[in-house]
């Protein structure tokens, strides 16, 4: 008995032109998704590294203007949280502008558009006019090579990402809520965790300090 696939694998029960479509949909959508990932990643860490600069100027002001006391928080501490920081945030920002988020960002969606016009040229092909076999044929043949030479000049997406075009399309994948849950908090910890807790938890030591204060 020849194997059924599920509803939202029902490009497999299909020609490979149906299967080509659904390919260029779901690459296109996980490239999309990549770019934007990458794109709110670079504001984030751009975000991240100037609330840094700042909260290091504060720590140096917490001691130009005696601030603290012995009681609160003594000088050198002050003194050598500052320094920390410093080495933590060059360190931070070299390994955050060597990954050029930005860039990637960029050439993501240039190569989710390029899929795009693909996906546009085989649903044209597909629904306007009927065609002979030998003309599916010979087109098949012809978008998955063209698929392939696009893949090839860029770098493949992450993980995550398709995870996250699933969960834009999660009634056309059948997602449990069991699923849209995990996924949602894997993209959560995956992209955003590290950047939260970096502009966050200075604003917490800050209160904390303060409260001690009064």
């Amino acid at each position: 008995m020849e194997k059924k696939f599920p509803s939202h694998k029902d490009h497999l029960n299909k020609t490979f032109l149906e299967e080509m479509g659904y390919k260029l949909w779901s690459t296109k959508g996980a490239r999309f998704q990549a770019a934007h990932r990458l794109a709110r990643i670079d504001k984030l860490s751009n975000l991240s590294l100037g609330l840094l600069n700042a909260y290091l100027i504060i720590i140096g002001l917490l001691s130009v203007y005696q601030i603290s006391n012995e009681a609160a928080i003594n000088e050198n501490v002050i003194a050598f949280g500052s320094t920390s920081i410093s080495i933590l945030l060059l360190l931070f920002g070299q390994i955050e502008t060597s990954r050029e988020y930005k860039r990637q960002s960029q050439l993501y969606h240039e190569c989710a558009l390029k899929l795009a016009k693909l996906y546009n040229e085989h649903r044209t092909f597909k629904t306007l006019t009927e065609r002979s076999q030998r003309e599916k044929a010979e087109f098949s043949n012809s978008i998955a090579d063209r698929y392939q030479e696009v893949l090839a000049n860029y770098a493949n997406h992450e993980d995550i990402d398709y995870k996250k075009f699933l969960l834009l399309n999660h009634e056309y994948f059948e997602l449990k809520f069991r699923q849209v849950i995990q996924y949602h908090v894997q993209y959560y910890f995956k992209v955003l965790f590290v950047y939260h807790a970096i502009i966050i938890s200075p604003i917490g030591v800050f209160a904390l300090f303060l409260a001690q204060k009064g």
